[in-house]
């Protein structure tokens, strides 16, 4: 099977159209993430070039893209990690284009971040929050090892009413 999209190291050449890929996201109904509404996503080109300048410097972050053969953002992926008492620990944002959705590409920039955080030896914690009603997201974060870990009741307050998230990790132990 020939695959349409490959998937590479974000840069701060990919800032404008990181933008606009999640602008796009972020005005889908029901999108799994945070934002409500492009209004909502307010980072200049140059604010989103220094986020990736940091994800492409620190130890413990990395930002993965899937692009079309044309070079189009069909999915994002980026891990950041926190700073000293807090630097193990990782946390996981990913989302998918609606039409790019249930062909694999969330499972496949998971299988290279859970590689990549085996590997580091900085990295013994990698979590995320998921929407409680995200079954679809669950069901993939389950089977790529995520335990769940509890439940943040009304964590978020989005299109008029707050919703609670799973929080799920996984563990790392290098020897």
């Amino acid at each position: 099977m020939t695959l349409d999209y490959f998937i590479r190291e974000a840069t701060p050449d990919d800032a404008a159209a990181l933008i606009a890929y999640m602008k796009t996201l972020a005005d889908e109904p029901d999108n799994g993430i945070t934002y409500s509404s492009a209004a909502e996503f307010n980072y200049t080109v140059e604010d989103e070039r220094e986020i990736l300048r940091k994800h492409q410097e620190a130890e413990n972050s990395m930002w993965l893209v899937a692009v079309t053969l044309d070079d189009e953002i069909i999915a994002s992926a980026n891990v950041t990690g926190g700073p000293r008492v807090l630097m193990h620990t990782v946390g996981i944002g990913i989302s998918v284009a609606q039409g790019w959705r249930d062909r694999g590409i969330g499972t496949a920039l998971l299988e290279i971040i859970i590689a990549w955080c085996q590997a580091n030896p900085i990295i013994r914690r990698l979590e995320l929050n998921v929407f409680t009603h995200n079954a679809r997201a669950i069901h993939v974060y389950e089977k790529m090892g995520f335990k769940h870990e509890g439940i943040r009741k009304e964590a978020y307050y989005k299109d008029n009413k707050f919703l609670d998230a799973h929080v799920m990790a996984i563990l790392f132990t290098h020897d």
